[in-house]
């Protein structure tokens, strides 16, 4: 596992140890990783957002997975699409537009990898911020949408308000998900 944080780290330590045999804990960044061996399975969930805001160095992190892959091991990425209630629902663009499953699914097969693309819904329940004229679930699920810290404005809150109630349906939203099955075999 390869996190920058040394207490993100130790906290997921904890979290998966109990009922997953992680290979390693590396306190790095994907770019700066260097292994000593090859693996069989590399899996990331949504972790790509962060890789890098400059597209060619985002292409080299993506290399950069390949390239600590054995022969026939497998990558495996789980993302978000372009298309999601996720995005519908921002007051800004969070993430750079090339860090979505369908610029990874490309890149990856443009350089002759086999790329099987598994999709998955989710819907989440919004009901409650909607009939609830308090800002502090609002609140919350902003910065969670937003990935920020920062409280919002009480205006930025109400347009929010709005535009879940634009996208949802009976009080739901739909999510959705994409997990990457990429292998150098085809």
């Amino acid at each position: 596992m390869v996190e920058p944080n040394k207490n993100a780290l130790n906290s997921a330590k904890v979290f998966l140890s109990f009922e997953n045999n992680i290979g390693g804990y590396f306190v790095d960044t994907l770019s700066s990783f260097k292994p000593k061996k090859k693996y069989d399975v590399i899996f990331t969930s949504h972790t790509n957002y962060y890789w890098s805001s400059n597209e060619e160095d985002y292409k080299s992190q993506l290399k950069k997975l390949i390239s600590i892959l054995n022969e026939k091991g497998k990558l495996l990425i789980l993302t978000l699409p372009r298309r999601s209630d996720h995005y519908n629902i921002m007051l800004r663009q969070v993430y750079p537009k090339f860090v979505y499953s369908k610029y990874i699914t490309n890149f990856y097969r443009n350089i002759g990898f086999n790329v099987k693309v598994k999709k998955f819904k989710m819907r989440m329940y919004v009901g409650d911020m909607l009939t609830n004229k308090k800002y502090f679930d609002l609140n919350n699920f902003y910065k969670f949408i937003h990935n920020t810290n920062v409280n919002p404005s009480r205006t930025e809150l109400d347009i929010f308000r709005l535009k879940l109630k634009k996208y949802q349906k009976k009080g739901y939203l739909d999510f959705k998900d994409e997990l990457l099955l990429i292998s150098k075999n085809k």
